[in-house]
């Protein structure tokens, strides 16, 4: 199921938006909890907030209709928890944990350059496993896209600002493993149906939340001092934690999970390159942070990248024939 592009170009923007915010919000929360139990935390307590609204809508909805809805999901739906622990694993262990532990070890920009190559890990998993091949137009937004990247951080890489080889990596599994649950895991596209949209990216957020929180515990995390430390006034960090739970979490992925069911993989993952240069303004705006001539122009390259992968985002199937007389 395909919608507008004017849909779906509205709802990148407002998902690169949340997730270009949650930086400032993610870096005052990390710095006062121990990152496990803060994803931990945030993920469960979404989870519960998109799970208890999928049933209130679906109680409202039956009261005014008083009709049985036969297409209604229920948590009982034994088909459905293998998507969501596969996108528990991809997307938030996988995903979002290894972020959390690799941006103790990187700058910002570092982090972002490592977390934008998501959508290049999609081109080369449908690569190598589904045998499609960007068009060259998409090919093209990849590549222009990743440059303006680049561009954007490398000052921060040459000023050194406390890269690391294991930050380095932590970032890189995180992007393959967000690439890996994008084209196998979506149980939005297995249910066939966006309406039911709230439940299973409630129900996936819920179980890896809990796996972060049972990861922190078997490492001896404080995870009791960690949950205090959540809900402490102080430094902002509780107005921090519910902006990141309830907007960028909540919000955020079920607009994701609406992409990944309307459109492609490798479209729904382009806000990998607009993040960035959301989270650069937003620190000029509010952190006083300086922006310069080189982030003007790459900002100006990220956009040209992402407007060709819109234009023609589609992949198509390799020439079998056509590869064999070239290599003949």
């Amino acid at each position: 199921m395909h919608h507008s592009k004017p849909m779906v170009l509205a709802s990148i923007v407002m998902l690169s938006i949340l997730w270009g915010s949650s930086f400032i919000a993610i870096k005052i929360v990390v710095e006062g909890v121990t990152p496990l139990v803060a994803f931990g935390m945030r993920f469960f307590m979404a989870g519960i907030l998109l799970i208890a609204t999928h049933y209130i809508l679906h109680y409202i909805n039956l009261k005014r209709s008083n009709t049985i809805d036969y297409h209604h999901i229920t948590i009982k739906n034994k088909q459905m928890w293998r998507s969501w622990i596969l996108s528990a694993l991809f997307f938030i262990v996988g995903g979002q944990g290894l972020l959390a532990l690799g941006a103790q070890y990187l700058s910002s920009g570092a982090a972002a350059l490592v977390n934008s190559t998501i959508p290049i890990w999609v081109a080369i998993f449908v690569l190598m496993f589904f045998r499609k091949i960007p068009t060259k137009l998409g090919s093209a937004g990849i590549v222009t896209g990743f440059v303006g990247l680049i561009i954007l951080v490398l000052p921060t890489i040459e000023g050194g600002g406390g890269s690391s080889w294991i930050g380095i990596i932590f970032l890189m599994i995180s992007s393959i493993s967000w690439a890996m649950g994008s084209i196998y895991s979506n149980p939005a596209r297995d249910l066939s149906t966006g309406r039911a949209i709230l439940l299973p990216t409630g129900m996936f957020m819920l179980i890896g939340g809990i796996i972060l929180l049972a990861i922190s515990i078997f490492t001896g995390t404080d995870e009791i001092y960690g949950v205090k430390a959540l809900f402490s006034s102080t430094n902002n960090i509780l107005i921090s934690f519910l902006f990141l739970t309830i907007v960028c979490t909540a919000i955020g992925y079920s607009i994701f999970y609406w992409l990944l069911e309307s459109t492609t993989p490798s479209l729904a993952n382009t806000f990998a390159y607009i993040v960035p240069v959301i989270a650069v303004v937003l620190g000029w705006v509010i952190l006083n942070e300086s922006i310069t001539t080189q982030t003007v122009i790459a900002t100006g390259i990220i956009s040209a990248g992402v407007a060709m992968m819109m234009i023609n985002p589609s992949f198509k199937k390799i020439d079998k024939q056509g590869a064999k007389a070239k290599k003949g």
